[in-house]
């Protein structure tokens, strides 16, 4: 590696890693606030809270890496353009072409980093804050439990008249569940105790010496069905009232199926998950990790700015061109995602335009002789309008 290399390395992954850091923190203020609600409407702690955010962060990196590294290279390079270590380099018979080279090494490995958070740690980290949501309102129970007092979560009313001071063990149990087809279920128990979660399975109630009663809703036909009551001496239901159900095993959403079993889904989708799902899931993430390579392409070229010009918009336009980019493979996604398109125009036509763009940028600034004299025009525009705006303003002011 030779100096060159490793000074625009340096350059590039300092302000790079500022960067990721900022827009992380930016990325997870807004998540944050709704995660916060979420938590202390269940009465959770601060630790969940912490816990539930760092489920998001993959999620986030995956946009904030990649993101940053763009970012990264138009600030770096735009200063050396104006400071002239650009002219510099061209001067000793550094290309473009060269310049590049180190920018790639870099791109690989952010593409690895990002491939392996696309590919597994997104995947993982979406089921994993699913479940904690899923916990936490199980944990609910537990910490408003109070005695001779109805309580209310859902659709499911509780009473206890007594309670141990363990919280594991009450006696006179009302739980009153209504049932989204309409039915309610109303469960009476003289004893119980509580079983904690263990693992994805929730809380148990394991109840003693009691009544169960089921009311069926009012429909045509079945408005005069009586209610079906069963006695036990011992009945273990969930705290909703019904059979006991884990936590759903990872995999019912395509977003959480790492890349290798996407790949095996093509060919035999999951049940309850479409077949274009699938393969939208399976393109979308392949192409925005080959989108990291291009990177440099793009934003090496808009970063150069003109010869004594007043002013550069490379950055702007190049922010510009990578939101843009971003919006239109949602876009297309979504449309595969649908079955509308097929992911190959969607998502590839996409990916293939902005490579043209990259190498149309770079051929344009390898071959172009750089303006040196005047103003452009597109300049004399926006200095007249700022003219025009200043002088309508400045009236405005005065008295």
């Amino acid at each position: 590696m030779s100096r060159l290399d490793r000074y625009v390395i340096g350059q590039v992954v300092r302000p790079m890693a500022a960067i990721v850091v900022i827009a992380l923190l930016a990325l997870l203020a807004e998540r944050t606030l709704r995660v916060l609600d979420i938590v202390l409407g269940w009465r959770g702690s601060l630790l969940v809270l912490f816990e539930m955010l760092s489920y998001l962060v993959p999620h986030y990196m995956g946009i904030a890496l990649p993101a940053s590294f763009f970012i990264a290279i138009l600030l770096v390079f735009s200063r050396m353009s104006r400071d002239g270590e650009l002219d510099g380099m061209f001067a000793a018979g550094f290309g473009l072409h060269r310049i590049l080279l180190p920018l790639f090494a870099i791109a690989a490995v952010v593409l690895v980093l990002n491939g392996l958070i696309v590919s597994h740690l997104q995947p993982f980290s979406r089921y994993a804050y699913r479940a904690a949501l899923f916990a936490l309102s199980n944990v609910s129970f537990l910490t408003l439990l109070r005695e001779r007092t109805f309580l209310t979560l859902g659709e499911t009313t509780y009473r206890v008249e007594t309670l141990a001071p363990e919280r594991d063990r009450f006696t006179g149990l009302l739980l009153f569940s209504r049932l989204p087809g309409g039915e309610t279920l109303t469960i009476t128990a003289r004893r119980g105790r509580i079983l904690p979660a263990e693992g994805q399975r929730p809380i148990l109630l394991d109840l003693e010496d009691g009544v169960q009663q089921f009311v069926p809703s009012p429909r045509a036909g079945a408005s005069d069905a009586p209610p079906a009551t069963v006695r036990f001496r011992s009945f273990r239901t969930d705290v909703r009232g019904g059979e006991p159900k884990p936590f759903r095993p990872r995999g019912a959403d395509e977003r959480e199926l790492t890349l290798p079993e996407l790949w095996s889904a093509l060919a035999h989708p999951p049940k309850g998950i479409d077949p274009s799902e699938i393969a939208a899931e399976f393109h979308g993430r392949l192409a925005r990790i080959a989108s990291t390579l291009l990177l440099p392409l793009v934003a090496l070229p808009l970063a150069i700015a003109r010869r004594r010009a007043k002013r550069s918009y490379g950055i702007i336009v190049g922010i510009a061109l990578l939101v843009g980019y971003n919006q239109l493979l949602q876009f297309g996604e979504s449309l595969a995602d649908d079955g509308k398109i097929s992911p190959w125009l969607g998502l590839w036509v996409p990916f293939f335009m902005f490579c043209l763009l990259g190498l149309l940028l770079v051929f344009w600034k390898t071959t172009r002789v750089p303006r040196v004299r005047g103003t452009s025009r597109f300049d004399l525009l926006v200095e007249r309008i700022e003219q025009s705006l200043a002088q309508r303003f400045g009236r405005g002011a005065e008295p």
